[in-house]
């Protein structure tokens, strides 16, 4: 071999290695580049400013849209004019709609659009991202003048196969912000629930200490029929907090229980609270002693045991009481009782369920409206099934129904009135207490809602009464409007 020929050889040799060492610094440094960031818009503008440099193009862009429907989502370019954009979108449209990927585009695989562009794009790539996304990117001539090799394109493939790589992990990242964006929400809504629990807590107390206040006036000098009334409103504000802490004991038998008890003690001590302020004002006696009685009796925690229970005999005589207890209202409940094998629950939560779901029923439909009450069996199930053709929930609102202390009631219109009264309000806890019942004694329970197409916000309001809606003309006008329906089963037993 001759020196000339051996040192055209060693030219050929450092050619090829200047040339794999620049396009290891070119992959290190558009890799680092892209390193840590999580915003799609700046990966595609630094990726594309960092790739014109490395090739030493003038102008040059870069797209993502959806591979469906074409939609481009994040668009960037640079060393164009604002009036050529609507001819650069255009232009990686018809590439994205080709689905070719990782090929490189010429002039003839797209339409003439592209040769109105100076100075155009002798380099356009299609890039796929994962299975809803894709890419289209473009670089204009070098300002050098030259061609770009086939080793540039290689080199320009594998970055972008990088590019797709950040994208994809943004995409990821972005969904997990959305994740924490929505349990921030959810937290935000638990807070007010803990300040609506208080709320709910402090508001008896008050009444009680109102009506002690009155009965020291009136109990010495009056005979036993005139203060009773004021005894009985009392013992009404006892209950509703006996009511309260029910609620908040079956709820936090499930959930964490430093919260359970710390709640259970506060409920404890608006009991003894209650005790004191009776012996301050009536002095220790047959009075107190009833309401010592009375608080340790309503405040009392009992654990059931699971029982075989029939649940049709056991609905029917719930509806009985039901209908006493309701007997203000006017609505059709109609029964539908099936006999079917015994269920295996304790008789409390059982109870709590059935007589929960259709007072939930009965205080979401208007007077002159219908409520059915189903029980039968259902495969390997026995089926509770309780259906109104109320006002129904709004969709955006039927996802949180069941995380507790969450009325669908507006806000400002909240307020809790007597039981079974339409659009009674309440504190919003028996739904998440049922939830819990049902992972605690191993049933099912959901819901499915239509919001009455009359009531489109929740700030709209009902008038109580079929015959009194200007939407309705007939009962069946309110039927065809809205309704809810919960589903509770009960698994038999192997």
């Amino acid at each position: 071999m001759t020196n000339k020929n051996s040192t055209h050889a060693a030219d050929e040799v450092q050619a090829e290695l200047d040339k794999q060492l620049f396009h290891l610094k070119t992959l290190y440094d558009v890799s680092h580049e892209l390193l840590g960031l999580t915003d799609v818009s700046m990966i595609l503008r630094n990726f594309l400013l960092m790739t014109m440099g490395n090739f030493g193009a003038a102008q040059g862009f870069i797209m993502d849209g959806n591979s469906h429907t074409g939609e481009i989502n994040h668009f960037e370019s640079f060393g164009f004019e604002e009036e050529e954009h609507p001819l650069i979108r255009s232009l990686g449209r018809e590439a994205l709609s080709k689905e070719t990927f990782g090929r490189y585009f010429s002039s003839e695989d797209l339409s003439h659009e592209m040769k109105a562009l100076n100075p155009g794009f002798p380099v356009v790539i299609a890039f796929n991202i994962d299975e809803e996304s894709s890419g289209v990117m473009g670089l204009g001539p070098k300002i050098v003048g030259e061609e770009y090799s086939d080793d540039d394109k290689e080199l320009l493939g594998t970055l972008v196969n990088n590019l797709a790589v950040s994208l994809k992990n943004a995409r990821y990242s972005e969904a997990l912000r959305k994740a924490l964006d929505e349990v921030r929400v959810l937290n935000k809504a638990k807070d007010k629930a803990i300040s609506h629990l208080t709320h709910e807590l402090l508001t008896p107390i008050s009444l009680i200490k109102g009506s002690i206040s009155l009965l020291s006036k009136k109990l010495p000098p009056l005979p036993d029929y005139d203060w009773k009334a004021t005894l009985a409103r009392a013992q009404r504000s006892a209950d509703r907090l006996h009511e309260i802490q029910n609620e908040v004991d079956d709820i936090m038998k499930g959930r964490d229980k430093r919260l359970r008890n710390l709640l259970t003690n506060m409920v404890n001590q608006c009991a003894a609270e209650i005790e004191v302020l009776f012996a301050e004002q009536l002095g220790e006696g047959i009075v107190v002693n009833k309401v010592r009685e009375k608080i340790n009796e309503i405040f009392a925690t009992n654990e059931n045991d699971p029982v075989e229970i029939n649940l049709a005999e056991f609905v029917t005589k719930k509806l009985e009481e039901i209908r006493l207890l309701s007997a203000r209202r006017s609505f059709d409940l109609r029964a539908s009782i099936e006999s079917a094998p015994p269920v295996w629950m304790p008789p409390d939560p059982l109870e709590k369920v059935v007589k929960g779901l259709i007072k939930n029923a009965i205080e979401s439909t208007p007077d002159e409206g219908k409520i059915e009450v189903t029980v039968r069996r259902r495969g390997t199930a026995v089926e509770l099934r309780i259906q109104d053709w109320g006002i129904g929930i709004l969709p955006e609102q039927q996802r949180y129904i069941f995380e507790g202390f969450y009325h669908t009631q507006d806000t400002m219109l909240y307020s809790s009135g007597k039981p079974f009264d339409f659009n009674a309000g309440g504190r919003g806890a028996d739904l998440l207490r049922m939830k819990i019942f049902s992972e605690r004694f191993d049933f099912t329970i959901s819901m499915s809602s239509t919001r009455c197409k009359h009531l489109p916000q929740t700030k709209d309001s009902c008038p109580g009464r079929i015959s009194e809606c200007e939407f309705c003309k007939t009962a069946e006008d309110c039927y065809d409007s809205g309704g809810t329906t919960f589903e509770v089963l009960f698994p038999l037993r192997s």
